[in-house]
């Protein structure tokens, strides 16, 4: 069997505008561009970073909501392989000056709602060359004056299109880089560095989610052009955000490596009514979610709508894709009551470029939301640290391949998580798995405490750390427990000091200082005051105890 060549992923795009030039590439509420305009725009914006001395190597971070902004800066970055590195748009100070730090971010662009924050930050990033800021009111036909950036050192992200021509195309490699930054299991975020070329090939692995095969897959221009004549064009929409792998690498990527068309949400918050709404008006055939986050406000949006005489029928979905957090039968079962055509696609993996398993579901399949066909090349690790080969009834740690070449400025962690396997590479976060007796793989968790929050990564030191900070506060535990529809909540057990300052320490101090420090997911749903932290005589925390206690008071 033919594997896919390597190649460039801004190579790959720039082929496909060639030669589907007037086919419509990105859309948002009312904007169209095509793929001429894609690539045309993508091309005036990599002009302005060469303009301020960018090059290949640099660093350019996105820090964006969903538009089509991000795709083009993505674009723009690797046409002069520069590095692209995505930004959680929810971090607060600290959280990005650290992310902004570590890539040596050279370039970044940002929506206008966070000028005031990347103002603040401004002292600190001597080696940031040009802030591109994007009005979130504007229109990709123009620029608007709803409104203008208030310092004289940003560039409108319209005008500086307008003030430049477009980069002349080169060569490039196919181990040029992007960075893919995750909350990771240290608390700041880690960049994951994913290799383009690489890449391509992870791609066609999702080829058949797209109904592509994997003869198409082997040359994605020539693909692109034969569905477009075929009038057989994929349109996906990532329900989640873009600074996400769900929605960029698993959705984003692969639909325009094979000619498609990406539909993003207009709202800066998710809303179930206007995901149904845009799904129904641009004939979407995918929509990307992470599991329950998403998945359980899209069935209650199904529901309502159908008990307000107006139910949604969706005839072009296809496919709902999930991945980042978990999706249980019991939404599975909802949206297949409301959307009995539509086949599922749930699968299980890190933002460390592997994917342990998947499975495709129907209505009437039994459903599952923690058990999986086990991806090509799976392994397991016993307690010695040994890999194998599966076998029925055997669980262990997992080892997955992947399209990543470690964590960026972490060469220790790179050690412990990174191996090559035979010759394989090969990535192994810490995740729990079983293999069952016919063959399918069971996921039974991280080992580490890392809490997984609406596909969100919070490491639990890092909010204590905030917490023990407040006055009155001798000592406190947070964990994740189990939730309906964020797969974890971030829970805090809370030990008040003997004195005054102690008593007086409320749910609402603790929780707001945390809202005031770190980005607001972090922030913790439930907070217990308990007489004493459950903790070893290590001074380590006992968790199975403080599980215990926290469900207990939960109720």
């Amino acid at each position: 069997m033919t594997s896919p060549k390597p190649a460039n992923l801004a190579t790959v795009w720039e082929e496909i505008a060639d030669r589907i030039p007037d086919e419509v590439a990105l859309v948002h509420g009312g904007t169209r561009l095509t793929w001429r305009q894609f690539e045309d725009r993508a091309a005036r914006l990599a002009s302005a970073f060469q303009a301020a001395g960018l090059g290949a190597g640099a660093r350019v971070a996105i820090d964006l909501y969903n538009c089509p902004q991000w795709l083009e800066a993505f674009f723009a970055a690797i046409k002069i392989r520069a590095v692209p590195a995505n930004v959680n748009y929810r971090y607060l100070d600290q959280e990005l000056l650290h992310l902004l730090t570590d890539c040596g971010a050279e370039a970044i662009v940002y929506h206008a709602s966070f000028e005031g924050r990347i103002a603040r930050l401004k002292p600190h990033l001597a080696n940031v060359a040009l802030f591109v800021q994007v009005n979130d009111l504007t229109e990709i036909s123009g620029v608007s004056g709803d409104k203008e950036h208030s310092f004289k050192w940003a560039r409108e992200y319209e005008l500086l299109l307008a003030g430049n021509e477009p980069a002349v195309r080169m060569e490039r490699s196919s181990d040029d880089q992007f960075l893919a930054y995750t909350g990771g299991t240290t608390g700041l975020p880690k960049g994951v560095i994913g290799n383009l070329g690489r890449a391509g090939r992870a791609l066609a692995a999702l080829a058949p989610t797209l109904g592509i095969t994997h003869e198409q897959a082997i040359d994605p221009p020539a693909t692109a052009e034969k569905m477009a004549a075929d009038k057989m064009r994929f349109r996906s929409l990532p329900a989640s955000p873009l600074m996400h792998a769900t929605g960029f690498q698993m959705t984003a990527l692969p639909t325009l490596t094979f000619g498609g068309t990406v539909v993003t949400l207009e709202s800066h918050s998710f809303n179930a009514r206007e995901l149904l709404d845009t799904l129904d008006r641009e004939r979407v055939r995918m929509v990307a979610i992470v599991g329950d986050a998403i998945g359980r406000p899209f069935a209650n949006a199904l529901r309502d709508a159908a008990a307000e005489g107006r139910g949604y029928n969706l005839p072009c979905l296809e496919l709902i894709s999930s991945a980042g957090v978990a999706f249980s039968a019991d939404v599975k079962t909802q949206l297949l009551e409301y959307l009995p055509r539509v086949r599922l696609f749930d699968s299980c993996g890190t933002s460390e470029g592997c994917t342990y398993g998947f499975r495709t579901y129907r209505k009437g399949d039994t459903l599952s939301g923690t058990n999986f066909m086990p991806t090509q090349g799976l392994l397991l690790l016993d307690g010695e640290g040994n890999s194998h080969r599966p076998v029925p009834g055997t669980a262990g740690i997992l080892a997955a391949t992947t399209t990543a070449a470690g964590y960026y400025n972490d060469p220790e962690k790179t050690a412990r998580t990174f191996r090559l396997i035979n010759g394989t590479p090969y990535v192994i976060p810490g995740d729990y798995g079983r293999i069952e007796d016919d063959g399918s793989l069971t996921l039974l968790g991280r080992g580490s405490t890392t809490i997984n929050t609406g596909g969100e990564k919070v490491h639990p030191e890092e909010v204590e750390d905030v917490i023990k900070d407040v006055s009155g506060i001798d000592d406190c535990l947070v964990l994740g427990l189990p939730d309906d529809r964020w797969g974890q909540c971030v829970t805090a057990l809370v030990q008040r000091s003997m004195d005054r300052q102690g008593a007086d320490v409320t749910e609402e101090m603790v929780i707001s200082r945390v809202h005031g420090t770190l980005a607001n997911y972090k922030a913790p749903k439930h907070v217990f005051f308990i007489a004493k932290i459950p903790r070893g005589p290590n001074g380590k925390p006992d968790y199975v105890q403080a599980r215990k206690i926290a469900d207990q008071l939960l109720g």
